[in-house]
């Protein structure tokens, strides 16, 4: 089982739209997917499954005596089983703080889900706190997404440093699998700030470039996949390569 957080504290770049889409093209692939909805807005929730509500969610998990799959709910329409997210994770931090081996309360608790899927995705919350850190410690990979402005340029500066600091402070090595491009518009702005996540940060850059357009809220909308409410739309197409480059990243 492979665990891949994605990750930008950065709000508005699309961390959510990529989660979802990404985990429903790899379940439409034949793998068994887990989502985790680390995100006290609990957007992917709400894209997935609308106003319902849960009994358990990951908060449960991570503060009660809930176990994993006790939480675990499946969606037909996205193919995927997801661990649902809600509010109640915004004050977490406070509660994890003073335990021991705060960090790592997700990875042990995930530890009995192995053998069940072949991917878990973590939608991680826009913040470096104690939430995306506990995803990072039960992460091999990252995906960052970005939209392509100099803003973003900064943000991975301080993924990079928070990497850093976990693998010298908690041992522990997370592999940037690479930077996805969201809301890409062709301009010379989005060019340059390519150009220099790749010489500066030395990172790879997926070529699949997410395009702008409304057909993917509207599939936010209406809780399906994008590329099954607009098969044809370029986003669509480009979500569908993008998860095929993950999988051989």
């Amino acid at each position: 089982m492979k665990v891949t957080s994605v990750i930008n504290q950065k709000g508005g770049v699309a961390k959510t739209t990529t989660s979802i889409n990404i985990a429903a093209a790899w379940a439409s692939q034949g793998l068994r997917i887990l989502l985790i909805d680390l995100d006290p807005q609990s957007s992917a929730t709400k894209s997935v499954f609308g106003d319902r509500e849960f009994d358990k969610t990951i908060y449960d998990v991570l503060v009660a005596q809930t176990t994993a799959d006790e939480a675990i709910v499946n969606s037909e329409t996205f193919g995927f089983d997801m661990i649902p997210g809600e509010i109640m994770l915004s004050g977490i931090d406070i509660q994890l703080a003073p335990q021991f081996g705060r960090e790592s309360f997700l990875k042990r608790k995930l530890k009995n889900l192995h053998q069940n899927y072949d991917h878990v995705l973590i939608d991680c919350s826009p913040s470096l706190g104690l939430l995306t850190i506990n995803a990072l410690m039960a992460s091999k990979d990252i995906i960052i997404p970005i939209c392509p402005e100099y803003f973003s340029l900064k943000g991975i500066e301080l993924i990079l440093e928070t990497l850093k600091n976990i693998r010298v402070g908690l041992g522990h090595k997370v592999n940037v699998k690479g930077v996805v491009i969201t809301r890409y518009k062709n301009r010379k702005i989005a060019r340059e700030v390519i150009e220099k996540v790749q010489e500066e940060y030395q990172l790879r850059v997926f070529t699949d470039y997410i395009p702008d357009s409304i057909a993917v809220e509207e599939a936010h909308h209406i809780h399906q996949p994008v590329f099954n409410y607009a098969p044809r739309n370029p986003a669509s197409k480009a979500y569908l390569k993008l998860s095929k480059g993950l999988l051989e990243a």
